[in-house]
């Protein structure tokens, strides 16, 4: 049966069809493009929007998503200004829309920068948070958005690209929306860089089903170029996280029932909890693509 199901794969990212068994994890199994390293969920579900429901973004009680998704983010504001200072090197400030949007957090940090911001929602609470902040939010996923053509200056994905479908169609359909010229922004796990490779499938980030696809530098760059875009700028950029945040991770990730109570005890504590702390493990993308002139 899994011969079958491998007859049947294709990577995403380059089109591979040399596909090999990677990794069990969470009871889903995962799959690897001997081409590219590209790293994906199979079967991939066909409907995602169950996972991203009130607790994925107040509780996190199913083991995945946010202990409160504002709150957890707060830290990440100097991070997203710093993402936004890069965009803003290579094109000016315009017309911005974030995909997988969530409760807004972004489009507020970059309206207070100067942008003209507004999302993509596919969790139905996450959009009326944001609307309840007086946030343009669309419900939905960006490919059946209704938003003009060649319409917005940026579009930004920041850890969202993993947890698509299919990443292709929602590259197809940014180029869309993208005036030429306009700028893709992603944010994304790397699962080439040198620590997820170290890690193997204890990788903290590799956590099906919520996050589907897993790119290396080589995938990604082939999949963007293969739509019609142009990378101008790979790299990495690290994150800030609350203390509570890091212990909640830690304690999904290696099911700890010492790092569980720790969590807890620092969100009744919250001027301890609430603590940033800066981690870059060097295992995210930071990518900045620019539309060409020509889509394939």
């Amino acid at each position: 049966m899994e011969n079958d199901f491998q007859a049947l794969m294709m990577c995403v990212a380059c089109g591979g069809k040399t596909i090999v068994f990677f990794a069990e994890k969470n009871t889903h199994k995962l799959y690897r493009c001997a081409q590219c390293g590209h790293v994906f969920l199979f079967p991939i579900p066909q409907n995602t929007t169950t996972l991203y429901e009130a607790d994925y973004f107040s509780g996190s009680e199913k083991g995945y998503g946010y202990v409160d998704y504002d709150k957890d983010k707060e830290p990440m504001r100097h991070v997203f200004v710093e993402y936004l200072k890069r965009i803003g090197q290579i094109t000016r400030k315009g017309k911005l829309l974030d995909v997988g949007a969530a409760t807004g957090y972004f489009i507020d940090v970059a309206n207070t920068e100067g942008w003209g911001a507004s999302g993509v929602e596919i969790s139905e609470y996450a959009t009326e948070l944001a609307r309840a902040k007086h946030l343009h939010v669309q419900c939905g996923t960006l490919e059946h958005a209704h938003l003009e053509e060649s319409s917005f200056d940026v579009v930004t994905m920041w850890d969202v690209f993993e947890h698509f479908v299919d990443p292709a169609s929602d590259v197809r359909a940014a180029a869309r929306v993208l005036k030429v010229g306009g700028v893709l922004a992603i944010n994304t796990p790397d699962i080439s860089s040198w620590y997820a490779r170290i890690m193997g499938k204890r990788w903290h980030l590799l956590i099906p089903p919520e996050h589907i696809h897993y790119f290396t530098k080589k995938g990604v760059r082939i999949l963007l170029e293969r739509n019609g875009f142009v990378i101008e700028e790979m790299s990495t950029i690290g994150k800030t996280f609350t203390l509570e945040y890091i212990f909640h991770i830690f304690a999904m990730w290696r099911d700890s029932r010492i790092a569980k109570n720790i969590a807890q005890y620092l969100r009744r504590h919250p001027r301890i909890g609430g603590i940033s702390i800066p981690i870059n493990l060097r295992d995210n993308m930071f990518i900045l693509a620019r539309k060409n002139n020509v889509t394939s």
